[in-house]
């Protein structure tokens, strides 16, 4: 964004009193209060107000939808909403990332256990509190599945000066490769402990032949491992919009429902229609058959009832070859049987965050709660 796009797009707002656009966001952030401070030209200030309440404020900036801020501004019944995600990533990229400042210790220790968005988020809360947090992470890196959102839309290095400013600080005490699985033995070495262990299990499509499928998190991982000249993937959000823009072929993405209802923003149909991407919608698959080379689909189309509901409609079934590779992109969840009693959870072991800042926001309400049972 230009100077002067930047200046353009803050004259946008219309410094709404009741600041609908904080009221939409899951961390409270105030566009109205850091859009004041930049129409001032003071970016250190109006980056100090974002991150002071958003633990990877810049991170959020670039991969936020459209669906909390943008949604509540009251310039969309004027013309159309302000950028208000990109704005917020401009005013950390010109206001720098400040430092954390933090209180005396309270003498409390306090472990996190998985170290993605909600884990990193339930880190800030704490260490805001006074405590002392050993975080572990089974990986060999922190981020969680944000590490799996492509460089295009979230380059690397934002990420990594983002974590660094929450851990490298004598309150955190990271532990890598460290996959804790007796979580009563941990309880009682510390005061409090939070568990965020994310989504473990990838969500398959219950259909003949999806072993010759890869998840989107394998996929993601390594892009570069898998090659072919045609591939498909399955579902229509966020992780699949990854897939497909990451791949390197002729792309055809198969959503069960309407185009419209993809969970993705406008911007990110337009990137699609750009790159070439075929997006099947209305349309399940419900076999897969791998040939030596390749694999063939069978699929049938769906109607959406009155209900609101996708049904498959009778005598639709037709097969589609010549593809390399399917993807999977259907999200992950984890098994509500295998979550630890007595534990206190967040983000995607609640099953209520479907995106980074949803996380973030678990993580601080978690570490909250566990800060609330101490007193």
């Amino acid at each position: 964004m230009t100077n002067d796009d930047l200046k353009k797009e803050l004259s946008r707002c219309l410094s709404c009193r009741l600041k609908p656009c904080e009221k939409a966001c899951p961390l409270g952030v105030s566009p109205h209060d850091f859009i004041l401070a930049a129409k001032s030209g003071d970016y250190q200030q109006a980056a100090r107000l974002i991150a002071e309440k958003n633990p990877l404020p810049q991170t959020c900036g670039l991969v936020c939808p459209s669906i909390f801020c943008q949604a509540a501004c009251i310039r969309r019944k004027i013309d159309y909403a302000l950028q208000i995600p990109c704005l917020q990533a401009q005013m950390i990229e010109r206001g720098n990332l400040p430092p954390l400042t933090l209180p005396e210790p309270n003498g409390k220790k306090a472990a996190v256990i998985g170290a993605g968005p909600a884990g990193l988020g339930a880190v800030f809360e704490l260490i805001k509190n006074g405590f002392y947090v050993d975080l572990y992470e089974k990986e060999s890196t922190l981020g969680g599945a944000v590490r799996l959102i492509p460089q295009s839309r979230l380059p690397k290095e934002v990420l990594d000066k983002e974590i660094a400013r929450l851990t490298q600080n004598d309150r955190v005490t990271v532990h890598l490769n460290t996959e804790i699985t007796d979580f009563q033995s941990v309880k009682e070495k510390y005061d409090t402990v939070i568990l965020s262990l994310g989504e473990p299990i990838p969500r398959t499509l219950g259909i003949k032949g999806e072993e010759h499928c890869i998840s989107y998190k394998e996929y993601l991982q390594n892009p570069t491992k898998y090659q072919a000249e045609k591939i498909a993937v399955c579902g229509g959000g966020e992780v699949a919009l990854d897939c497909a823009l990451t791949a390197k072929a002729n792309v055809e993405m198969f959503v069960r429902r309407r185009r419209e209802d993809m969970r993705i923003d406008k911007n990110k149909h337009d990137e699609l229609d750009k790159k070439g991407v075929v997006i099947r919608a209305l349309t399940s698959i419900t076999e897969i058959n791998k040939t030596a080379a390749t694999c063939t689909l069978t699929t049938i189309s769906n109607q959406i009832t009155s209900e609101g509901k996708a049904a498959p409609c009778p005598e639709t079934k037709k097969s589609l070859s010549g593809y390399g590779i399917i993807i999977q992109a259907l999200g992950s969840y984890y098994p509500k049987e295998k979550i630890p009693a007595g534990f206190i959870t967040a983000g995607d072991m609640t099953g209520t965050t479907g995106t980074v800042v949803e996380a973030l926001s678990s993580g601080i309400e978690a570490a909250k709660k566990a800060i609330e049972e101490l007193k």
